[in-house]
């Protein structure tokens, strides 16, 4: 599955960045889509069987919302 993770704040873009880095797991980080972005405007995109193992393993402060990527976008975490 693919993932796009909106962020409030560019230190966390930045801090999931090196988490995936880190695990070997390929990421993109891209301009956020315009419909979806709220806060920095950054967005991460990355591909993974189990996204909730990457998210639980990282600070979520800075998460905004997490959507599935198909054809569209399917919301899938929110941290408010």
């Amino acid at each position: 599955m693919n993932y796009l993770v909106i962020f409030h704040t560019f230190s966390g873009v930045m801090a999931l960045e090196r988490y995936m880095k880190k695990n070997k797991i390929e990421c993109e980080t891209m301009p956020a889509p315009r419909e979806l972005s709220v806060d920095c405007g950054v967005a991460l995109r990355f591909q993974s069987e189990n996204y909730m193992k990457i998210i639980s393993e990282v600070s979520t402060e800075n998460i905004h919302r997490v959507y599935e990527v198909n054809d569209s976008y399917h919301l899938v975490f929110e941290n408010d």
